[in-house]
């Protein structure tokens, strides 16, 4: 679905623009671009706010002048920019006027003549939602079916036809914590989720269940006899079915009316890496830190905030030493999965080559356990599944600010009181990490290159 991110910053600084004063103001937001399954996905990173000055109203609508329009025009050139117009109607329901649709029938073909093979896109501006359509230089247009603005807090802007609708009577006793407008938000917040096994199963009956209603679901793996202690989704004759079908069964019995894409391959396949350009929230219920390393970089570089989960149960001796996870978040502008140093190289660089080299090293002793399952038990992934639920209700109704790293405990190693602890975790950016400097770049990371041949 076709999608403009936000970032915060620069969502708040064209709101004072727009709203500062009466009447229509203008401004252009700059933009990187990538496409997930056919459709635009624009990345804001700046704005150019238009002087009241260069625009000329008339009867026939709004026209920038010429001092205005090469400013425009030479920005883009000069940063390899899309652009998305911007400008304020102001009320609940904002949508194109008479004067703007006339606009539109040739403003776009101009602004392909000078940055050609860019997508462009148009916003008007409500006072707390936003509708938006996309130009593409092949001639096709649509409206834009997400935007959101991340920071501190998520939001889902993107205004629709059916903003006027009652919220449905399932969501009443929520509806206190994430107000109707808020329940209409999760309902359109496309959620990507990898890995739909232990962790990943639960998770996704605990979004449907909240309200989520748009569902990529990407894994390779399929359900054994020896997941069925704690695969949720899956019956006793379920034996062979790839895990995505299944969690699609559970959210179709949920919800009939929600989007599901299912992917049964595996994340660094090109049909995944493409789907997950267009999520607008990540989670990561993988089992290996080959998978691990490439959401976080996808996170980094498109924008995307990304929910991790993790479980583990350490045996020594036939004796269980550690049993616990962890959820972190990585969210823009704060630490991502290097900063936090949850990823092992090693570990990292074994998945990540193809199964040829996988078998050399273990034959050759170069690497040990990475073909061992770790064991798996349904609570504490159930327990794991519904810290990073809560992270994303609270990131989306901003009660809080999101703990970036939650780490469960259900031992109480080394601690005062032998019992089940949740600790936060304090998180900081490492001004060092390598991967950070893939935020924002798009397509620039070259995510492909993590898809071999044969996957």
């Amino acid at each position: 679905m076709a999608t403009i991110r936000i970032p915060e910053h620069v969502w708040a600084s064209v709101r004072r623009h727009l709203f500062s004063t009466k009447g229509e103001h203008f401004a252009f937001l700059q933009a990187r671009w990538t496409s997930s399954l056919g459709e635009p996905i624009f990345i804001v990173h700046d704005v150019i706010l238009v002087p009241d000055a260069h625009i000329n109203m008339s009867r026939e609508g709004w026209e920038l002048s010429t001092e205005g329009l090469l400013t425009v025009i030479n920005t883009a050139v000069r940063s390899n920019d899309a652009l998305i117009e911007v400008h304020n109607h102001g009320g609940t329901q904002p949508r194109f006027s008479r004067t703007d649709r006339e606009g539109l029938r040739e403003f776009p073909a101009y602004v392909f003549s000078s940055l050609p093979e860019r997508p462009y896109g148009a916003t008007v501006w409500g006072d707390s939602t936003i509708y938006a359509e996309f130009f593409l230089p092949d001639g096709r247009s649509g409206p834009v079916d997400s935007i959101t603005v991340a920071g501190d807090r998520f939001w889902q802007l993107v205004s629709r036809d059916d903003d006027m609708e009652p919220v449905a009577l399932t969501f009443d006793r929520q509806l206190l914590w994430f107000t109707p407008q808020g329940q209409r938000a999760l309902g359109r917040i496309r959620v990507g989720i990898v890995g739909n096994g232990g962790t990943g199963a639960p998770l996704v009956q605990n979004l449907v269940y909240l309200g989520v209603r748009n569902f990529v679901l990407i894994d390779d793996d399929a359900a054994d006899d020896t997941s069925m202690n704690r695969l949720v989704t899956a019956a006793a004759a379920d034996i062979g079915t790839p895990k995505p079908i299944l969690g699609r069964r559970l959210i179709k019995s949920v919800a009939p009316e929600a989007s599901v894409t299912v992917i049964a391959e595996k994340v660094e396949s090109p049909a995944a890496l493409d789907a997950l350009k267009g999520v607008d929230v990540l989670f990561g219920c993988v089992d290996n830190d080959g998978a691990r390393l490439i959401l976080n970089e996808i996170a980094l570089a498109y924008c995307i905030p990304y929910f991790d989960l993790a479980v583990g149960i350490e045996v020594e001796n036939g004796v269980v030493k550690v049993a616990g996870g962890r959820v972190t978040a990585v969210l823009p502008g704060g630490p991502c999965l290097h900063c936090m140093k949850q990823i092992d190289a090693e570990e990292a660089r074994f998945f990540l080559s193809d199964t040829a080299e996988q078998t050399r090293q273990i034959a050759r002793g170069y690497v040990r356990g990475m073909d061992v399952k770790a064991p798996s038990v349904v609570s504490l992934n159930a327990t794991i599944a519904a810290v990073a639920t809560n992270e994303f209700a609270i990131y989306v109704s901003g009660l809080r600010p999101v703990n970036v790293h939650s780490d469960i405990d259900i031992l109480g190693v080394g601690r005062p009181l032998k019992a089940q602890w949740m600790t936060p975790i304090r998180a900081d950016i490492d001004p060092a990490c390598v991967q950070c400097t893939l935020t924002g770049v798009g397509d620039g990371t070259c995510i492909e290159r993590y898809s071999h041949p044969s996957t």
